[in-house]
């Protein structure tokens, strides 16, 4: 019984070492030596080279040198961006750091490189092969427009020809779909024959628009779900603070598979290089169709990188309403408020020492305190009136007596007031001395006390 369980022990042991073996040999770190030069072979000294999403830079020496070490992951095979040091927001050329690339030379031109080509008309070596379907492509042509110079492919699929900046590389065969190139792409690796995929007439066409559109699996939903997961967008933007949709095109070819992947509208190069690698790992979408049959459909997508919206941290202050306190107006007194100095004025009350009025024990019959207190404030009140200037509007102006007509009434009851012997009051008359009235009322009512 013992055995078995030994021997099941010591073959997880053996599985379990294996499998870290072939995951510390994957993530093994390999040495890289980088050249950079220009397309007349002298070196770009001060190229900056980053990798991936890493704040770490890189920069060439004066023979154009980068050396560093970097893991290799099949699973998740990263890319160097590299960059002018005037500018370093746009990538001038992109490769990917897989063991084919541990000892490169790249062909990176200025943009003062690109002017003197162009004005000097300089040509330069140019070599590729042509192949179909993994076949050569035999007897194509190779036309440098507008300047006459050709070239044929030989039965390996391989031509050479002197290209220049100023003229686009043309590539036709039989039944096969023409092909357009500049001399940028075969100057990168001048030292290799540049690979050229001829398509097929027909069958191999690559459409842009068919009846049936490629499809990702779930829908785009899906596919945005997958692109916040994998291209880390909302991280991405929130540490470069840049937004935008960095527009990805590729090819699904008819097995759903992705091919070609390329940058159509950069935002930034951080945020590209993610992009593109996102697409590049992406699973295999449902083929296009068009009349029934599959073909390769070249497809753009959006990769958006948005800043996410800051949190609130406290709660949102309830809307206060002020009130406006009230006018000073109401508070002051009532001489002071021309609305109210228009009014008539209140009727003075003298209290003396002498009048009846005091309070005095002689007096049969004293006055209440409070009774007392009220007049002598009123007293006060209209003295502080009378001592403003004369030519104040606060003061209130002597009027004549203010005539009060009687109500006109109506021809019916002039009639009968007339047939009866009813005659009107007489006129009544608003004086000045109607305001003594209430002094004359008061005095009248302390003598009767």
């Amino acid at each position: 019984m013992r055995h078995p369980i030994f021997f099941f022990i010591l073959l997880t042991g053996y599985i379990f070492s294996t499998g870290m073996q072939a995951i510390a040999q994957a993530n093994k770190k390999h040495a890289f030596r980088i050249t950079v030069l220009n397309t007349d072979g002298k070196p770009q000294i001060g190229m900056i080279m980053k990798i991936g999403n890493s704040a770490t830079e890189y920069t060439s020496d004066e023979q154009g040198l980068i050396e560093f070490e970097h893991e290799i992951n099949p699973k998740n095979i990263r890319t160097a961006n590299f960059y002018f040091p005037e500018d370093k927001k746009k990538a001038a050329r992109t490769l990917r750091l897989d063991e084919t690339a541990n000892d490169t030379i790249i062909r990176i031109d200025s943009q003062d490189d690109l002017i003197k080509y162009k004005q000097s008309g300089k040509t330069f070596p140019v070599s590729g092969i042509l192949k179909n379907e993994g076949r050569p492509v035999v007897h194509a042509e190779i036309i440098i427009q507008g300047t006459g110079r050709n070239a044929f492919s030989d039965a390996e699929g391989k031509f050479s020809i002197e290209a220049d900046y100023n003229h686009t590389i043309m590539i036709r065969a039989e039944k096969m779909e023409n092909c357009y190139l500049d001399v940028n792409k075969f100057l990168q690796n001048p030292d290799e024959p540049y690979l050229i995929n001829m398509i097929r007439k027909g069958a191999d066409r690559i459409y842009s628009n068919v009846e049936q559109m490629p499809e990702y699996p779930g829908g785009m939903k899906a596919f945005f779900q997958y692109i916040r997961r994998k291209a880390r967008t909302a991280e991405l933007a929130e540490q470069t603070q840049k937004e935008g949709a960095v527009i990805v095109q590729f090819v699904v070819e008819k097995d759903g598979s992705i091919t070609s992947p390329h940058i159509a509208r950069s935002v930034d190069a951080r945020l590209d290089t993610a992009a593109l690698e996102a697409i590049i790992v992406m699973r295999d979408w449902i083929p296009a169709k068009d009349h029934g049959i599959t073909v390769r459909c070249k497809y753009s997508v959006p990769v958006p990188f948005k800043l996410p919206e800051p949190q609130k941290t406290e709660k949102q202050s309830e809307t206060v309403i002020s009130v406006p306190e009230p006018d000073d107006s109401l508070h002051t007194d009532s001489l002071t408020n021309d609305s109210i100095v228009k009014k008539m004025p209140e009727p003075v009350l003298d209290i003396s020492a002498n009048d009846t009025l005091k309070n005095d024990s002689t007096a049969g019959n004293p006055l209440p305190t409070d009774f007392v207190q009220t007049i002598q404030e009123k007293n006060s009140r209209i003295q502080q009136a009378d001592s403003l200037p004369a030519d104040s509007t606060l003061q209130a102006p002597s009027q004549p007596a203010t005539e009060i007509k009687p109500k006109k009434r109506n021809f019916f009851v002039r009639f009968f007031r007339w047939l009866f012997g009813i005659k009107d009051k007489e006129k009544e008359s608003i004086s000045p001395s109607a305001i003594n009235e209430p002094e004359k009322s008061i005095e009248k009512e302390t003598s009767d006390k």
